[in-house]
């Protein structure tokens, strides 16, 4: 397009949507397309800010008949790049003012909200009714939207026995390419209301972690549950990622966990080195008081939980902290006792339950883990697998990671872990730690102490380069195992692994959907332009040695 076309294009949306719904200004465009990753070589034209749906669909309808690439972005908590511009002109459409719960259904226990609307603010406002979705969020959900969780396919709280947002989404309202609006499930059918995903071919499916190549979601309808009425909490010791695999495959085929994690040595150290800034000082300490009868009203002796579950945590190598629900406390009690024999024969010791209580104590907190303890970038890499893949993957991971011990030494790389699994899928999420300089994302994002201690940290692109490659090269390892992932953007490969039939119908759902090849093009690695499957670098063959001989040369 012309400028002339291009000034015309933001008059059009700058009457719909008034000056304060289109962004133009450089600074903030370069904003809006950097994730947690880095920055995008391409910037958009604009940033549109609707507030309505309806303004939504107009402006879509604007764009589509222009020919404008198109991205929806939710809070941009993403580290794979799915809402990065590839093409010059594309209009980004920031879904973060579309924040309404439109319906909390009792009566059919569901609940319909905008795609803009955190996590936060949705368990807040069930919460007070003693209801919750099942699966109710990820860890970033303080900022972290329910679109965006769609989008992605995000998992954490609730997913040890209720699984991915993907299980847990009944109904959307998606805005395609043209403009025009389709209801999936049983809203897709005149008269009927969202209380059902099944209503013939399962369309809401289509859509669900298809990071924007599809349509735009507008409204999810979600099931919800009521909310447990007691809780338990319990952490392990390790000795060997192998052990906390296993325990980790155990406690998901029993079913009885809601959410369980484990973190590695480093992780444990980087939470003892972080200290009480991370557990936000004497708020979280009244939080975990207030959880229960027996702390409340003891501070002081709460205050020496948390330290000592930091000190002992950091000093036992691998810890695994689980949170069982139950309709009663005898049922959590149950459930607790049968984690603790699942779990004790592989472990070295049980553990002061300080992690999970502070979790859960109160799930959505400011988001302060965007960098490392010393300000390093942060950035992760993850895998999931079949449970009878842990023991292995955990393994073939960590001698990934031995054979390029040295490498990463010279370049003052490190590394932990995050694992975890649901009822079918054991996941496993490597995270690199690099001193570089702070990006827009990093900047707008971190805590003030934060940004006054490491804002003025010097860039160093080879070793951010190495870093991008030791990722890489590492989802290329786990591709020999069959590895799937969330959220998978631009960095994960998805059309060019498919079977030729799994590719060509994709590819025919991207071209009914999208004829133009404007939604979100180049995600999924679907171009939608008519040159078919945009292939991304080609991984390493395996056994994975990295990289080339370049970096080698000492």
């Amino acid at each position: 397009m012309t400028d002339q076309d291009n000034a015309q294009a933001l008059g059009m949306f700058q009457s719909l949507l008034g000056p304060d719904g289109v962004v133009t200004d450089a600074d903030e465009l370069v904003y809006y397309s950097t994730d947690i990753s880095g920055e995008s070589e391409v910037l958009p034209l604009c940033v549109l800010r609707p507030i309505a749906v309806d303004q939504l669909c107009q402006a879509v309808t604007i764009a589509g008949g222009l020919g404008l690439p198109m991205i929806p972005r939710g809070a941009g908590m993403s580290y794979t790049k799915g809402y990065q511009p590839e093409r010059p002109g594309t209009v980004m459409i920031d879904m973060s003012r579309l924040t309404e719960i439109e319906e909390i259904n009792e009566k059919d226990m569901i609940v319909t909200v905008q795609a803009g609307c955190t996590w936060a603010v949705l368990y807040e406002a069930l919460k007070e009714r003693g209801l919750r979705t099942p699966f109710f969020g990820p860890l970033s959900g303080s900022v972290s939207t329910v679109g965006g969780a769609a989008s992605n396919n995000a998992m954490f709280y609730g997913s040890g026995s209720h699984g991915a947002m993907a299980d847990n989404v009944i109904s959307l309202d998606v805005i395609l390419a043209d403009g025009s609006l389709l209801e999936t499930g049983s809203s897709a059918a005149e008269g009927r209301i969202p209380f059902s995903r099944h209503f013939g071919p399962d369309l809401t499916g289509l859509f669900l972690g298809d990071c924007g190549a599809f349509g735009i979601k507008a409204r999810i309808t979600m099931p919800l549950i009521a909310m447990p009425a007691a809780e338990e909490h319990l952490s392990f010791a390790f000795d060997t990622i192998d052990d906390i695999a296993e325990a980790h495959t155990a406690l998901a085929r029993e079913n009885i966990v809601a959410e369980q994690w484990g973190i590695d040595p480093v992780g444990n150290q980087n939470l003892a080195a972080q200290g009480f800034t991370f557990l936000e000082g004497l708020g979280i300490v009244k939080d975990i008081a207030a959880t229960s009868e027996k702390l409340a009203g003891a501070v002081t002796n709460v205050t020496k939980l948390l330290v000592a579950g930091q000190r002992l945590a950091d000093r036992s190598g691998y810890a695994l902290h689980a949170v069982v629900e139950g309709v009663d406390a005898r049922e959590a009690e149950w459930k607790a006792d049968r984690v603790r024999r699942i779990c004790m024969p592989l472990a070295v010791k049980e553990l002061p339950n300080v992690i999970p209580r502070v979790t859960r104590s109160k799930p959505f907190r400011p988001i302060k883990a965007l960098l490392g303890p010393k300000g390093e970038n942060w950035l992760p890499v993850h895998g999931i697998f079949p449970l009878s893949s842990a023991a292995e993957v955990a393994a073939v991971t960590d001698e990934y990671f031995s054979r390029h011990a040295d490498l990463m030494d010279e370049h003052n790389i490190t590394f932990s872990y995050l694992t975890s699994a649901s009822a079918t899928s054991f996941f496993i999420e490597p995270m690199f730690y690099w001193k570089d300089r702070l990006h827009a994302f990093h900047l707008r994002h971190v805590t003030a102490e934060q940004k006054k201690a490491y804002a003025k940290t010097k860039a160093d692109p080879k070793t951010r380069e190495l870093v991008m490659k030791l990722r890489r090269d590492l989802s290329g390892l786990w591709d020999a195992f069959g590895a799937s992932h969330h959220q998978l953007g631009r960095s994960y490969p998805y059309a060019s692994q498919l079977s030729s039939v799994g590719q060509a119908t994709s590819l025919a759902i991207k071209g009914a959907l999208d004829p133009k090849g404007i939604m979100n093009p180049g995600v999924l690695e679907l171009t939608g332009d008519g040159d078919g499957v945009k292939k991304m670098t080609k991984f390493p063959e395996f056994p994975q040695d990295l990289l080339n001989e370049e970096w080698q040369v000492r």
